[in-house]
């Protein structure tokens, strides 16, 4: 297996595919999902807003589960492209099936085997591209990989605009999105795996697990805490509807959010590994809970449409610092569980703040469903301040 492990410099191959990887799979999903609301009313329209909800929570349900399950196999496999391929694979083959849907069962199974996917490949995703980076290039290496998250995101979302517009049906455009889900599998195949230490064992034993710390439990709290304030950003898309938007205006915003996360992650990254990762989540988060607490008092189109701007710089600073600083907390041979914690604990908290934030919206109206959520992200900021410290290897603490 290749070895390069980069420094504040040039990323390493491995770091770049990946990214590569992550763009085309979003560039996927997304020429999927914003159509999919539409595409379900029209296909069943008494069961349309049900199912949308039941879709979203197993399938978050299922991916946090899995996510934790796929650390621990990858703190115990000896090649983790294997686990990445399978979860990239499965994704892409389940999405482009939502055009044959015509029951009510059909959307639910599909997304939830599409999010097995994505359970499968995260953590040991992750743990690839920290062992791919030194300690000084961590922040620019996940902010990066975010970065072509959310520019795969924008590019989706535009590619399902133009071929609406040309006068594709909206099932043609799933089958279209196939393409560059089976690019991003086959890109895959580019990623050359660094070498990781080997414990002493046996010939064919059971590969021995370095124990997660458990100081670590001081940073998943407040990551947990925000992750319950971090709700679904469609509701952003709510509250541009609520000042007045029409359905066409919309996808606009949604491509000026992904374009604002994707051209400030990586400096972000690289501004992560100068300063502290510490420091940009605390400051990402900061950024969320004064955003929420605007969005909650926000008058108007132009008004609600710079707030949201300046929320998405909180995802192009934590993202990927929160990756970078859950690196720094344990050895390398407990990556995989640690990011198995860290992806699952923050998927089932999405779950919770969905529907929190949903059931503050619809019964108290949506200035308290913000304020809410921006006192827990604020909260959340506090409280990781106080508790980083324990959280830290003795030697840095």
């Amino acid at each position: 297996m290749a070895t390069p492990r980069a420094g504040t410099g040039r990323l390493p191959r491995t770091v770049v595919v990946l990214g590569v990887v992550s763009l085309l799979t979003d560039v996927s999903s997304d020429m999927i999902f914003p159509l999919l609301p539409a595409f379900l009313a029209a296909r069943l329209p008494a069961q349309a807003p049900v199912l949308l909800g039941l879709m979203e929570g197993v399938a978050d349900l299922i991916s946090a589960l899995i996510k934790y399950q796929s650390g621990v196999w990858a703190d115990r496999a000896r090649r983790l492209k294997p686990m990445v391929l399978l979860g990239y694979g499965l994704s892409s083959l389940m999405r482009p099936l939502m055009a044959f849907v015509t029951l009510a069962w059909h959307p639910v199974v599909i997304r939830a085997l599409d999010r097995v996917g994505k359970g499968l490949r995260s953590s040991p995703r992750d743990a690839l591209i920290a062992h791919s980076v030194s300690p000084e290039a961590r922040g620019q290496a996940f902010g990066f990989h975010r970065g072509m998250d959310h520019a795969g995101a924008a590019v989706g979302s535009l590619a399902a605009m133009v071929l609406v517009a040309v006068g594709l049906r909206v099932e043609q455009v799933f089958f279209v999105a196939a393409v560059p889900g089976l690019l991003a599998v086959l890109a895959i195949l580019l990623v050359r795996e660094p070498s990781r230490p080997e414990p002493d064992a046996a010939p064919g034993a059971t590969r021995a697990l370095a124990p997660v710390p458990r100081r670590l439990a001081y940073y998943l709290v407040p990551i947990t805490l925000f992750g319950v304030a971090n709700s679904t950003d469609a509701f952003l898309l709510l509250k541009l509807t609520e000042e007045g938007a029409q359905p066409e205006f919309l996808p606009l915003a949604w491509l000026l959010l992904q374009a604002v996360k994707s051209a400030v992650s990586f400096p972000a990254g690289r501004l992560a590994d100068r300063l502290g990762a510490s420091r940009l989540v605390v400051t990402g988060w900061s950024l969320y809970a004064l955003s929420y607490l605007a969005l909650a008092w926000a008058r108007g189109l132009t008004l609600t449409m710079i707030v949201i701007g300046v929320y998405g710089l909180y995802h192009a600073l934590a993202e990927g610092a929160e990756k970078s600083l859950l690196t720094s907390l344990v050895p390398a041979e407990a990556r995989g569980r640690a990011f198995g914690l860290y992806n699952g604990l923050t998927g089932g908290a999405s779950l919770a703040a969905g529907l929190l934030f949903g059931l503050l919206w619809t019964s108290m109206g949506s200035t308290t469903a913000f304020v809410t959520a921006g006192a827990l992200a604020g909260l959340s900021a506090l409280l990781l301040v106080v508790l980083l410290p324990r959280a830290r290897p003795p030697a840095e603490a």
